[in-house]
């Protein structure tokens, strides 16, 4: 199972860059670009929405066991508000690079006896989730591949060429 986790981290840090790059090439100001249609109003809040599902899962994963590893330190504080999180698509790029690189040596620390351990969150109705380590790690890798579809759809509406999902390409 843990390779399965790692091969999942290493894939979907690699959609991620290619998916940004095309949306840095084609679009003036990211953060910014307006969307109809969707729950989220701007494409910077549906990316700050899986970069902090991100954060926030991998929580559950930290009570587990960190095996050293400190989010914060290694992909970068943040202090959440109701303001955008980050100023630019620059500086959004270098979280989600240190964020997806968090996601890959965490994946390489896991024990495999500890993905089947619990793990628990509580969201934001304040109510306890609870999951076995393995199938929240895919839970993770699953909430990235929905947006990044959103994203794909997004991105054809505009009439833009993208393709980054092609897990079958990866190594």
């Amino acid at each position: 199972m843990k390779e399965v986790i790692q091969y999942f981290a290493k894939c979907n840090a690699i959609e991620n860059r290619e998916m940004l790059a095309v949306i840095e090439k084609s679009t003036p100001d990211p953060l910014a670009a307006p969307l109809t249609g969707y729950f989220f109003k701007t494409l910077g809040q549906l990316l700050e929405h899986v970069y902090l599902g991100d954060r926030h899962l991998v929580r559950m994963f930290l009570d587990i066991d960190t095996y050293g590893h400190d989010i914060d330190a290694e992909s970068g504080a943040l202090i959440e508000g109701s303001q955008p999180l980050f100023k630019n698509f620059k500086e959004f790029l270098e979280h989600r690079q240190k964020m997806d690189d968090f996601l890959i040596v965490y994946a390489d620390s896991i024990q495999e006896a500890d993905l089947f351990k619990t793990a628990s969150r509580i969201n934001r109705r304040g109510e306890k989730q609870e999951k076995v380590a393995w199938k929240a790690w895919l839970h993770v890798f699953n909430h990235q591949t929905h947006h990044r579809g959103q994203i794909s759809n997004i991105l054809d509406t505009m009439q833009i060429e993208n393709n980054y999902s092609n897990l079958i390409t990866i190594e």
